[in-house]
């Protein structure tokens, strides 16, 4: 694996600002706790020499404006307080800027970007990371002009991601992901697709094609188990029409990456995915809403550089 060996003492050195940070918090994360464990950072980082500053979200958009604005007057460190949503706006201001450093402080709903670097959901032990970890250089995913850090969707779990942002859910983090797909599974139906990638052609009806830097999705379920995050290559997971019975068998196996052995799952490698359907589906990727098929999907290697634990990462 790649990793960079850049320390944060060396990030900080290198600033042309005064200002070592901005701290970027979506206040409503983590069922109104965000705030607080921003507000906690703030202090911790301030009283270890740092500066910067604390800003709250206060809608959607918020988060990928104040992390484009902090770039621009030179902010080199830029920390996410808040769920994948908040990561996914953060590294769309700055994927591809090798001289920015991306910091987490998790506390979203599934936190899937943050598990697959083992960055701690605990709050000390998440800015003991910002305070002393390492950086790591990471890859990301593109759809035209959009970055993702987690996985991309097409077809019933990008449906179920719709239904979760638009309709909600009775219940939170993973298990709303699970009730909103077993709710959606009664009135799916199975789309065509033609998927081309270094794989070959696959053409037929599908459940769903499924496209990750990550291994896992919807708070741990693990779509596609092998995903590396600095490999260069997509992780892609194809399964094919299947009774719902069937799906209902796999979603509980997916949470240990079950699902690739059966005879209707196939998993890939590839540098690039293209899609078209029948009809047109939207894509979602860190569970946003991205654009409609068809549409390309691309590998960004190294794309973004994170502060990890010290034993992820190159030298503290």
């Amino acid at each position: 694996m790649l990793r960079n060996q850049i320390s944060i003492a060396m990030v900080v050195e290198s600033q042309h600002t005064h200002q070592n940070f901005v701290l970027i918090a979506n206040p409503v994360s983590g069922k109104g706790k965000a705030g607080a464990v921003a507000e906690q950072a703030h202090q911790q980082l301030t009283a270890q020499g740092r500066q910067g500053r604390l800003v709250l979200t206060t809608q959607a958009g918020d988060a990928n404006r104040i992390a484009r604005e902090a770039v621009e007057n030179g902010a080199r460190w830029i920390i996410a307080c808040g769920g994948d949503g908040t990561i996914h706006e953060i590294v769309n201001a700055i994927a591809e800027k090798p001289n920015v450093v991306l910091g987490g402080l998790p506390c979203g709903k599934g936190n899937d970007f943050a598990g697959a670097l083992n960055i701690p959901t605990n709050p000390e032990e998440a800015i003991e990371t910002l305070l002393n970890g390492a950086t790591r250089q990471v890859d990301l995913g593109k759809i035209g002009d959009h970055y993702f850090d987690t996985i991309a969707t097409c077809g019933y779990d990008a449906e179920v991601s719709r239904r979760v942002a638009e309709d909600g859910s009775p219940f939170s983090g993973t298990a709303s992901y699970v009730y909103t797909a077993l709710t959606t599974l009664f009135s799916y139906k199975s789309p065509t697709f033609r998927l081309e990638g270094d794989f070959g052609t696959y053409e037929g009806r599908l459940l769903l094609a499924a496209t990750g830097i990550t291994s896992s999705y919807g708070g741990g379920m693990k779509i596609v188990p092998q995903a590396i995050v600095d490999d260069g290559l997509l992780d892609v997971c194809i399964i094919q029409h299947v009774p719902r019975r069937t799906v209902l068998r796999m979603m509980v196996t997916l949470f240990w990456g079950g699902h690739t052995g059966h005879r209707a799952v196939k998993m890939h490698r590839t540098k690039s995915l293209t899609i078209e359907t029948d009809p047109p589906l939207l894509l979602y990727a860190d569970g946003e809403r991205i654009c409609y098929t068809p549409a390309t999907i691309e590998i960004v290697e190294r794309g973004l550089t994170v502060i990890v634990p010290a034993d992820e990462g190159g030298e503290a």
